[in-house]
């Protein structure tokens, strides 16, 4: 049985995605599979108790017999932490974490460990990223965004630190424009240096989208459209506040988008619905005329009424973008397509002594 340990440096670079991508293809080309996050500080209070939102997740995703407790043995709340610092802890965290791994890893060819959102996080209980992959002796994958050179520091400081624990790096979210130097400089350069590299993925407009239904979960209001309009995507932000001559040309750069104008901007809002619009988020609390709405019924497009100015709109609205959790069947089937044409499976496979047939 191997056990495959996939980290992270910071919050929102894909690790849940790459998680189920892997265990989507491992499962595929025939291994038995199995999944844990030992150790998680975003825990969710439930009426039936707590649970990890992406574990459970996970675990119901893939049907996995495990159960919860198993599959996510160390929540790490508030009142946890407290119990820690005035010395009344009486929970051995490392005792429960071993047990668990040893009952999910049971008739499994492939264990995918899913760590905590960041490097430093589980050191309260002693079990941060790098403590846990110790435990377990689990070669680790790292997950990390590209952003500049500097971005290498990142890499190159968990390489230093796990030594030959460190089986590689997937480098996500490569903007369009810098795609070309990673695959030709970067990859290369952390290769010399002692770091495979699984993949280089670029940004894709589909998996940084949200729906109309996250969106106004996040931002709140009124909703003026059918349920079924709440599953649009949107893919990027738009804001109304030229003049209405320049509104087409100017919506029209942009497709499955939300067009975030004021309420009494009747104007912008029907240029908009001329577009490829996903959602009207109207600000300032106004209803928008008949006109407006029954342009919306026809083009099938949400209106959101919010009591926020625009630019408070615009503010909070940019920040859902990154607290959209990985769930829709559209963004797994999408990454998982992703990584079949770029993650070199082969070598994983390779390196945790699994052969396939």
């Amino acid at each position: 049985m191997a056990t495959l340990y996939v980290a992270s440096t910071e919050t929102f670079v894909g690790k849940s995605a790459t998680c189920v991508g892997l265990l989507t293809r491992a499962q595929r080309d025939g291994f038995r599979i199995g999944y844990m996050k030992p150790v998680s500080v975003s825990v969710t209070r439930t009426e039936t108790g707590m649970h990890d939102d992406d574990a459970a997740f996970i675990r119901e995703h893939f049907a996995l017999p495990d159960p919860p407790e198993q599959v996510a043995p160390v929540l790490v709340t508030q009142g946890v932490v407290e119990q820690i610092m005035r010395g009344q802890a009486t929970v051995d965290f490392a005792r429960r974490l071993r047990e668990a791994h040893l009952a999910v890893s049971r008739n499994r060819d492939l264990l995918v460990v899913e760590g905590a959102n960041t490097w430093a996080e589980g050191s309260v209980v002693d079990l941060s990223a790098d403590q846990v992959s110790d435990m377990l002796e689990a070669p680790v994958l790292l997950v990390t965004l590209y952003r500049s050179p500097l971005s290498l520091d990142a890499i190159l400081a968990v390489q230093r630190y796990l030594g030959d624990r460190l089986l590689g790096v997937l480098i996500n979210e490569v903007e369009a424009p810098k795609i070309d130097f990673v695959k030709s400089r970067v990859a290369p350069f952390l290769e010399q240096r002692g770091v495979p590299v699984f993949a280089v993925l670029p940004q894709d407009p589909q998996l940084a989208s949200v729906t109309v239904a996250d969106l106004f979960e996040f931002l709140g209001g009124q909703m003026i459209g059918r349920p079924e309009w709440c599953e649009r995507q949107v893919e990027h932000l738009v804001i109304g506040a030229m003049g209405s001559a320049a509104a087409l040309s100017h919506f029209r750069r942009r497709a499955n988008k939300a067009v975030i104008t004021g309420g009494d901007r009747a104007d912008l809002q029907l240029a908009a619905l001329e577009t490829s619009t996903s959602v009207l988020v109207l600000t300032g609390n106004i209803r928008p005329p008949a006109t407006v709405l029954d342009k919306a019924e026809e083009q099938q497009v949400p209106v959101i009424i919010v009591s926020d100015d625009t630019l408070t709109t615009v503010e909070r609205s940019e920040r859902v973008f990154g607290h959209i959790r990985f769930k829709q069947a559209s963004k797994i089937a999408r990454f998982t397509q992703m990584l079949d044409e770029s993650f070199d499976f082969d070598r994983l496979y390779d390196e945790l002594g699994l052969v396939q047939g």
